[in-house]
């Protein structure tokens, strides 16, 4: 080691190590870091390094000697003596004075940034050094790096400098020297996050100048203009409004650039990113300052852009579409699609120019998504046209993007886009068949808008199955790419979803097909295949029914477990994952043997790190692992020295989208096996949970999403397990378990940002609820907690509803986008939850908290979701409700006029739940809601509002049969069955049909209704109660009333006798 008697020694014996370990010999680094590792426990070697610092000619070996010092001072700074830390403080100002290279600067910054996280207050000499460098123009650029790197360490306790530091960059900014204006813009973000009301003014009043800065640098420097921008990323976090007086010019410059050809895509993108983030955090300040007509224009005129060819990083148009996207998700559709229909998008879908044609189809897909209710409401078949218009042009990018928009309608538009499915299908597959042979964008967007389309289409698929599987299976059979085969594949399972078992007789060719590339070996050529064919047979373990798939579970876990063995790609491992998950939905029993290990394998996916790359705010600093964390430690002593220096140079961690996909998954299958597996997963649940527990304070969203998903689901299999298997839970873990998750949950609704977030942490709320009931929450406090929550969510008082924007520009602009109304949605579907879980008579008294906030809403989005919600509640509430049905009787009413289908089959059930509670009180209304009701009954009208008016008079007639005119009544009531659409209402009208029957007041009317529920019997889409009471009346109609039987062969009746034992009578 290092003898402390022989400076020079030292620094000549560390000299030569350091310059051993610069040489490209993997031998000589070896050796030397072992050297290094024993001479950097002496004393001395901070003298000696300091020494190297200040003495060496070696730019390298000065460098290397800086780093060294840092990690030596993070470790162990407290521990040195006084004259030590005077010494090393010296030697950095020093060196730094000297103007040395700039990888001695950095890194001898990093030792002085460290240093001040200790020391900052009492030494005055680097404020000092700091002041003279930056006032001083040769040495400006150095100070400015300097007076960054400490900011981003101790800016707040430089707080009381901030003035001084203000009017240094005031100077700064208006430099000639883009170097210096990138320094300034960089140290001045530092400072944001720290900036408190009394520096708002004097910190804003550099803002047009750094704007102008930025402008400055994209012409000389285009990276440091991007990085630039991370000060104003830092001011839109900021909870002060610094940043929205300059708004307008950021927009500006942000579109100044996006058009800016001259620049590099990288750079276009970076500040259209922005302006992205911009827009979506201060949505409301950009609807007052009137910029959204200034960025459609921009972003229209991108998207009349040609496409660069074969680019794998984003570009401009493209993230033109992002904009678009955020904007239809951020705005009131009711504003935003008019004026974009008006101006660009029919005019460009009218022009004679194709790349016109083609944005203006693409701004129409693009903004399906967030204006989805308006475009269904207003121009659902407007869209159509203009899709199916496109889809004939003699362009190909025309033609692309029609299909595009097909996709996106058939994806965003549902339900009521699948009554054009049997024009649009014959379409696509005829697509299909035209491109099978080509590897392009045609059939990628044909595929997407196939499989779009299908998965919603349910029994409607029926008719298409054998062309379509034909289509598809020779797909699978011929000699195309190994993409088009993984989109058969994934079309298939689309199309499995939508016909159930209808797909059975065509299961043995499609699994001819499939089991090629389930069985072949994990080879990169065929790995994706492999991937979709399990996802896949997930599916299928999903659709096809119990019996069927009875013969093919053992199967289908041998060969997933086969594969989870040797499986590396993340891939692979989730939709492994998602098989087993599967196979739990039907077949529990088959996954009792393999539980263990796949529980295993699955928490090891959420352990592992693969996929994870760290990034350090100073890449330039290296570190060396130095060997010192065995000895020098007392036991059971925490370094804080050591922490500070490990973490707080990491600047963030980012994980491939394959690796977060997998972690998601695995925790979303988890949930499900905890749920299905019954008493053989009990052994894992306390660490799932703990696993869930940890993985919701993960980095990305989607998996925080997952975890909040799999703690619920955890909780409610254990809550099942006490409650229907006897489960013993001798250590009290479920109270644990809820202790812990409810809390977490409520508080995401409180605190986090994310909508997505809160919504998830809504809807985990409310499965709990349903399941566990009000004592998930242990005590009543929870229930004012659950209660101020729900209210806070409607109130639009949450942090992922509040824009942190000046009131000035904000508060006469309300969020009524579509994507807002799914949270209050979320938060409004609790209440129905609530009044079942602590009884009617507890819930009736909050009716006048929540009815303001439910009843007067203008938005579409808005009355759909809060005529349907009042009216649950009303059916959980029962007779408590009664005080406030006048009010709520005018709401329905009044609702019943709307021009939306749906606000109107909402209030329609809503009259029948009032009725229904209220009984005697509302039953002299009768007549009057009859009156009402009648007219909604007629041919091509809306199928769900009659069926529910059908519910509605069945509610009335079984609670007050005598205030009901029967014989008026009944001959209606039998025209319009069997049900359309509603199909929740069979119970109501056939136990309300039961009832009749039993009191004779059927007799004439069941001619034409025994068929009826003969045929209903056999209908799936019935439900189990809905058949059970259709099994009752017919097992009655059969002993009372036996001529009526007549007409059906022996083998109608040996099928309605075998239809009658299945359905329990």
């Amino acid at each position: 080691g290092i003898n402390a008697e022989y400076g020079d020694m030292a620094r000549a014996q560390l000299e030569e190590i350091i310059a051993q370990l610069l040489l490209p010999d993997s031998n000589a680094i070896t050796a030397a870091t072992a050297k290094l590792k024993e001479v950097i426990k002496e004393p001395a070697v901070i003298p000696a390094l300091c020494e190297i610092l200040t003495g060496c000619d070696n730019t390298a070996v000065r460098q290397y000697a800086a780093t060294i010092l840092r990690q030596k001072v993070e470790k162990c700074w407290s521990k040195l003596d006084e004259g030590f830390q005077s010494g090393v403080k010296t030697t950095c100002l020093t060196v730094l004075a000297q103007g040395p290279a700039k990888e001695v600067r950095n890194s001898v910054t990093g030792v002085v940034s460290v240093i001040a996280k200790h020391q900052f207050e009492s030494w005055p000499e680097l404020l000092n050094f700091l002041t003279e460098a930056c006032m001083n123009e040769a040495t400006q650029q150095l100070g400015l790096y300097v007076m960054g790197v400490i900011s981003d360490a101790v800016a707040m306790e430089m707080e009381p400098h901030y003035p001084a530091m203000f009017q240094l960059y005031s100077g700064t900014l208006s430099s000639a020297s883009p170097e210096v204006l990138y320094l300034t813009c960089i140290a001045m973000s530092k400072l944001v996050l720290f900036i408190g009301t009394e520096n708002v003014k004097p910190f804003a009043s550099l803002l047009p100048a750094s704007i102008k800065a930025v402008h400055t640098l994209l012409s000389a420097d285009e990276d440091k203009a991007c990085q630039s921008l991370e000060l104003f990323e830092n001011l839109l976090e900021c909870e002060v409004p610094v940043i929205v007086p300059h708004l307008t010019d950021l927009t500006e410059l942000c579109l100044e650039v996006a058009q800016s050809t001259g620049l590099e895509d990288a750079t276009r993108v970076k500040f259209m990113t922005f302006l992205n983030w911009l827009i979506a955090a201060k949505k409301k300040t950009i609807q007052k300052l009137k910029l959204v007509e200034r960025v459609l224009g921009v972003v229209f005129k991108l998207l009349a852009t040609p496409e660069p060819e074969d680019t794998e990083s984003e570009t401009p148009i493209q993230y033109a579409g992002i904009i678009l996207d955020t904007i239809a998700l951020h705005l009131p559709a009711d504003k935003l699609v008019p004026a974009l229909l008006q101006t660009y998008i029919l005019p460009g879908v009218g022009s004679s120019e194709a790349l016109d044609r083609k944005a203006g189809l693409v701004a129409l897909a693009v903004i399906a998504e967030g204006c989805g209710e308006y475009l269904v409401e207003h121009h659902l078949q407007e869209c159509l046209k203009l899709a199916a218009g496109g889809l004939q042009d003699g362009s190909d990018e025309v033609r692309n993007a029609a299909l595009y928009a097909l996709g996106q309608f058939a994806e965003h538009l549902q339900p009521e886009i699948s009554k054009y499915s049997g024009e649009i299908l014959p379409i696509l597959c005829s697509k299909i068949s035209h491109e099978m042979g080509s590897e392009n964008s045609a059939l990628t967007r044909t595929y997407y808008a196939l499989e779009s389309l299908c998965e919603n289409m349910g029994e409607k698929i029926v008719p298409f199955l054998p062309s379509l599987i034909e289509k598809l299976v020779s797909v699978l059979s011929g000699t195309g790419s190994n993409s088009s085969k993984e989109m058969a594949i994934s079309a298939i399972g689309a199309v499995t979803s939508a016909a159930e078992q209808e797909i059975v007789p065509f299961l043995p060719q499609i699994m001819e097909h499939m089991k090629v590339y389930l069985m072949a070996p994990n080879s990169e050529e065929v790995l994706s295949l492999k991937t979709q064919a399990i996802d896949t047979l997930g599916i299928f373990a999903r659709s096809v029914g119990k019996d069927v798939f009875m013969g093919m579970a053992e199967e289908c876990v041998q060969l997933g477990v086969s594969n989870l063995e040797t499986a590396e790609d993340p891939d692979l491992k989730r939709c492994l994952y998602g098989l087993f998950a599967a196979i739990s939905s039907t077949h529990p029993e088959v996954l009792v043997n393999v539980i263990e290990p796949l529980v295993q394998k699955m928490f090891e996916s959420l352990d592992s790190t693969e996929g994870m790359t760290t990034s350090y705010k100073d890449s330039s600093l290296l570190r060396f692992d130095l060997g010192e964390s065995e000895d020098e430690e007392e036991e059971g002593e925490e370094d804080e020295d050591h922490v500070l220096g490990d973490y707080e140079n990491i600047e963030g961690i980012v994980v491939e989208n394959s690796y977060l996909e997998e972690k998601t998954d695995t925790l979303a299958s988890l949930a499900e096996l905890s749920i299905m597996m019954g008493p053989a997963f009990a052994p894992f649940i306390e660490e799932s949970f703990s696993y869930a527990l940890k993985m919701a304070d993960f980095s990305s969203p989607p998996v925080r999403k997952s975890a909040m998903l799999c703690l619920s689901q955890t909780a409610i299999a254990l809550h099942k397990l006490i409650h229907k298997n006897n489960y013993q839970d001798e250590s009290a873990l479920l109270p644990k378990m809820l202790s812990v998750s409810v809390p977490h949950l409520i508080e995401v609704v409180k605190t986090d940002k994310e909508r997505e977030l809160v919504c998830g942490a809504l809807e985990s709320l409310n499965e709990m609820l349903k399941e566990i009931g009000a004592e998930m929450g242990g005590n009543d406090a929870f229930l004012d907690e659950l209660i101020e929550i729900v209210k806070d969510v409607l109130s639009c008082s949450t942090a992922c509803q509040k824009d942190e924007e000046d009131d000035t520009y904000s508060e006469e602009v309300d969020d009524e986008s579509e994507l807002a109304t799914v949270l209050l949605d979320y938060a409004a579907s609790i209440l129905p939850t609530l009044a079942t879980a602590i009884g009617g008579a507890k819930f009736a008294p909050y009716y006048k908290m929540f009815l303001p906030l439910l009843l007067p809403k203008n938005n579409l989005c808005k009355k759909n979701w809060a005529s349907g919600t009042v009216a649950e509640m009303i059916q959980k509430t029962g007779p408590a409700v009664t005080p406030f049905a006048e009010t709520l009787l005018n709401y329905f009413l009044k609702g019943m006029k709307d021009s939306s289908p749906d606000v109107v089959s909402n209030c329609v059930f809503g009259i029948g739940a009032l009725a229904e509670a209220c009984g005697p009180a509302l039953a002299g209304q009768y007549p009057k809601f009859l009156e009402v009701l009648a007219p909604l009954l007629k041919e091509n009208g809306d199928g769900r509002t009659m069926d529910n008016v059908l519910g509605a008079v069945a509610r009335m007639i079984k609670t007050q049969p005598d205030a009901v005119n029967l014989s008026l009544v009944l001959p209606a009531f039998v025209q319009w069955l069997p049900l359309r659409e509603d199909m929740e209402e069979n119970v109501t009208v056939y136990s309300c049909l039961r009832y009749l029957l039993g009191a004779g007041a059927l007799n004439t009317h069941l001619p034409a209704l025994v068929p009826i529920f003969a045929a209903e019997l056999s209908n799936r889409k019935v439900g189990e109660e809905g058949r059970a009471e259709l099994a009752q009346i017919m097992t009655a109609v059969m002993t009372g009333y036996p001529d009526l039987m007549k007409n059906f062969g022996q083998d109608d009746l040996a099928k309605l006798q075998g239809l009658l034992v299945n359905n329990g009578s």
